[in-house]
């Protein structure tokens, strides 16, 4: 292992030994070494969060299943409307005073004869 020199001469940062531009931490100095452990331990609670599931990495809570708004198009408000829409009248013959017109067929057109 290399003397350490009292005089604190050493870097923090050092450039790589393995041919790249880069800059790493020098473990010869204090501050170097400490960075160095620092780093080591944030990665090593940042797995076990990841791995846990815990902190940031938590899944978002389940909410509860509503159907989407495709399946059923109607909304709160247009129930009393829709309802009053789909009941059927009670009174399914035609009142004494209505008469049906000689010129319409029963889909409500005139017939041909009639349009002569």
């Amino acid at each position: 292992m290399p003397q350490r020199d009292e005089g604190g001469g050493e870097p923090v940062f050092k450039k790589s030994q393995w041919g790249t531009n880069r800059y790493v931490y020098n473990a010869n100095n204090p501050i170097g070494l400490a960075l160095i452990i620092i780093s080591c331990a944030v990665f090593v609670v940042f797995m076990y969060l990841i791995q846990a599931r815990k902190g940031p990495f938590e899944p978002p809570k389940q909410t509860p299943w509503s159907p989407s708004i495709n399946e059923n198009p109607t909304y709160p408000w247009d129930e009393h409307d829709e309802h009053e829409h789909d009941t059927p009248t009670t009174d399914a013959t035609p009142s004494a005073d209505v008469t049906p017109s000689a010129g319409l067929t029963p889909s409500g057109g005139e017939s041909p004869s009639a349009a002569r």
